[in-house]
């Protein structure tokens, strides 16, 4: 009859010796590899093993983890045999301090607004029941007026007080709800989504003695990226430029990183690194279909129509699927590959909200010169030109201008496009006037044979109200005939630079201070008297 019992302890001391340990571990994010969309996280713990096999369990790891991209490795002869990944729903991520303060006070505050809103309750109850009692006790006894008297007293009394408590219980109500709205607003502009499970990597390791040993993963997470951007300030326009190049990161991932090191790249993690194989290219004869050939005219339009609407749906379903399915996001990178190695250590928030990091910041020489366009627009525009871009590690991405500390627009700056100089608009300047109209007494129409031709002038007249000389640009243009029948015709240009494809006309000036110029250019243009043209 013992021989049950005997062998059932044997199993749970069978059981039990061979049950695997579990090792609980608090990783720390030491550096963190940021690409264009996506980041290769690297974390490590240390801790004292004991000899045999056992599992690791790393807490706190972000759950938008890419499973197959974990690596581990280990120190001091710890052998690893499997890695895998899970994720924790009973374990909530540790939220940044600023978030838990947030969610503390939204907590209080809701509290009080249930225990106000009960007491309202409260009070209404008791409100009832007094006016449900107002004869209890009258029915049966003899009416004294004295007791009267002391009874709507009471009644007054009373009902006053609830009235009163109410009001102030409401009137406290509407500004607890005020700061549980604006809370709540804070919260989600500050937490980002921190409501989500915390992802965890077991490892199982075989260790051959007591050691203390650091234990180093690396894993990809893609709700993580970075875009490059300039800050282009210009103190004075014979002062070269000074650019701030900079790195807003941004990551979502549930964890927030603090006190990492930062490496930016804009290398691809996506690119596959199977090596590309070519597979037989087969030729065959062409056979049309005879099908369509033996429809009918209304067959025929009914196969339009259905492969008409067959080709919208499918674009529409392509338009859906790109716009849904990350993966179909495309970015540009330059064909080199880029690493910048930020020095400082930064604590970027789970938030999804850009994080400008200091990349470098230089100076580059730049040419000043106005523009001005005065068919378009009656002001002039300072344009630094600038030559020597190509020598920094640039990316694209926008700019950020400033003229004498204020900002005055937005460029992008493109190393692929830009060529041997880049021009940047810094702002229109209201010291240059610029004015263009026509000259009545130049304008002429007359006929020549069959034929009309008119004649139109224009003056430009720019003025200078800066202590100091300047250098303009101004482009114009005069029409181009897209018709054989319609003829165009410079007629002056007053020195400007024509370009008889475009039809444009540009000068170059110098404006003395203080001063203003004058100049002009004509055309005339000639069409078939039987037809009109729009001017």
């Amino acid at each position: 009859m013992r021989t049950p019992l005997f062998i059932g302890l044997l199993l749970l001391t069978s059981v039990g010796v061979n049950a695997q340990k579990t090792v609980q571990l608090n990783s720390k994010i030491d550096n963190v590899t940021v690409y264009p969309r996506g980041a290769e996280v690297e974390a490590s713990a240390s801790a004292q093993l004991s000899a045999g096999r056992q599992t690791l369990v790393f807490s706190g790891i972000s759950s938008e983890i890419d499973a197959q991209s974990v690596s581990v490795s280990a120190s001091n002869g710890v052998n690893v045999l499997s890695v895998s990944t899970q994720n924790n729903f009973l374990r909530q991520p540790k939220l940044p301090v600023a978030v838990q303060r947030l969610k503390d006070s939204l907590d209080g505050y809701t509290f009080d607004h249930k225990f106000n809103q009960n007491m309202i309750e409260v009070y209404a109850q008791e409100r009832q029941m007094i006016l449900a009692n107002q004869k209890v006790g009258w029915e049966e006894s003899q009416f004294v007026i004295e007791d009267l008297e002391d009874l709507s007293d009471f009644y007054r009394d009373r009902l006053a007080d609830i009235m009163l408590k109410r009001m102030e219980i409401e009137q406290e109500q509407k500004e607890l709800q005020m700061k549980i709205d604006r809370l709540k607003r804070q919260l989600n502009e500050t937490s980002g989504r921190t409501n989500r499970a915390t992802g965890e990597v077991l490892v199982e390791v075989q260790v051959a003695g007591n050691v203390k040993a650091k234990v180093n993963i690396k894993y990809m997470v893609q709700t993580a990226g970075w875009t490059p951007s300039y800050k282009i300030m210009v103190a004075d326009v014979s002062k070269p430029l000074n650019v701030a190049y900079n790195a807003k990161v941004f990551q979502n991932t549930g964890v927030s990183w603090e006190g990492v090191t930062l490496t930016l790249t804009n290398a691809n993690p996506n690119l596959s690194g199977q090596k590309p194989e070519l597979f037989p290219w087969r030729l065959d004869f062409y056979e049309p279909d005879a099908k369509p050939y033996a429809m009918n005219m209304s067959n025929k339009r009914m196969a339009l129509v259905e492969k008409a609407e067959a080709m919208s749906d499918d674009m529409e379903l392509e338009l859906e699927e790109g716009f849904y399915n990350e993966s179909s996001v495309e970015y540009a990178v330059n064909k080199a590959i880029t690493r910048f190695e930020i020095r400082t250590r930064y604590n970027v928030p789970s938030n999804g909200k850009p994080q400008v990091i200091g990349i470098d910041a230089f100076t580059i020489p730049a040419a000043y010169e106005y523009f001005a366009s005065p068919k378009l627009d009656p002001a002039a525009f300072l344009i630094a030109k600038v030559s020597g871009f190509e020598k920094y590690d640039l990316l694209p991405g926008q700019a950020n201008l400033f003229l004498n500390n204020t900002f005055v627009g937005e460029a992008f700056i493109d190393p692929n496009v830009i060529g041997d100089t880049l021009d940047l608009s810094l702002g229109r300047d209201p010291s240059i006037t610029v004015k263009r109209e026509k000259i009545k007494d130049f304008e002429a129409s007359r006929k020549i044979g069959s034929s009309i031709k008119e004649t139109i002038a224009i003056e430009i007249s720019v003025r200078n109200t800066k202590s100091g000389k300047i250098r303009l640009s101004i482009e114009d243009q005069i029409p181009v005939s897209g018709n054989k029948d319609i003829e165009v015709q410079l007629t002056e240009d007053a020195d400007g630079k024509f370009d008889a494809q475009s039809g444009k006309l540009t000068w170059l000036k110098t404006i003395n201070p203080s001063s203003k110029e004058e100049f002009t250019f004509s055309y005339s243009v000639k069409y078939p008297e039987e037809r009109r043209i729009n001017f």
